[in-house]
């Protein structure tokens, strides 16, 4: 594969990944989700973003940002300087698919569990309910657990699939630094 279209290919997918940035704003507007609302109103006792763990909704669309838009565009520029100024014109198909794949996934992923504890569990505590409830809240609202006993690593599955797309991401990353430095240069036909 060609470096400047797997760069073209990150670089649609930082476009698709703001669109969706701007998309995830979108629930900020709804003053029932008591995100950005001042207490008092809407029967929000306090605001979301600023109390546990709610505050994992800012924590997720910072990352989301950094990560799935900033982070993307980079891997684009990456590539694409790559070809330009030091010749790296071919690229593995197969590995160059895997890192966007599963770089994808895993950003995504992580920043839809993280803003999943927070809307869950923010919004349990911002109309009055306690924090330490939330974090039961949490871990049955969002994904079941796969075991009743609670010493059981899949007793709270929230943090493990988080675990999960946070180690696709890194590995994602992994594979696109060996495609990187694996990158072959070969001159094109004039």
């Amino acid at each position: 594969m060609e470096t400047l279209k797997l760069s073209k290919m990150f670089a649609r997918v930082a476009v698709i990944n703001g669109a969706l940035a701007l998309i995830f704003t979108i629930p900020i507007l709804i003053p029932q989700l008591c995100i950005a609302t001042p207490p008092g109103t809407f029967g929000c006792n306090l605001s979301m973003e600023t109390s546990w763990p709610g505050t994992w909704v800012f924590f997720a669309y910072i990352f989301f940002l950094v990560i799935g838009v900033f982070g993307t565009l980079g891997w684009a520029v990456t590539y694409y300087f790559g070809a330009q100024l030091f010749g790296k014109t071919q690229v593995n198909a197969r590995i160059s698919w895997l890192h966007l794949v599963l770089f994808e996934i895993g950003v995504v992923g992580a920043t839809s569990i993280q803003a999943a504890v927070g809307l869950v569990g923010g919004n349990y505590v911002a109309h009055g309910g306690s924090n330490i409830i939330a974090a039961q809240v949490v871990a049955t609202q969002i994904i079941p657990s796969l075991s009743s006993d609670p010493t059981s690593l899949f007793y709270d599955m929230p943090p493990i699939i988080e675990a999960v797309f946070i180690g696709l991401a890194v590995l994602g990353m992994l594979i696109g630094l060996v495609n990187y430095f694996t990158a072959k240069s070969v001159k094109m036909a004039t």
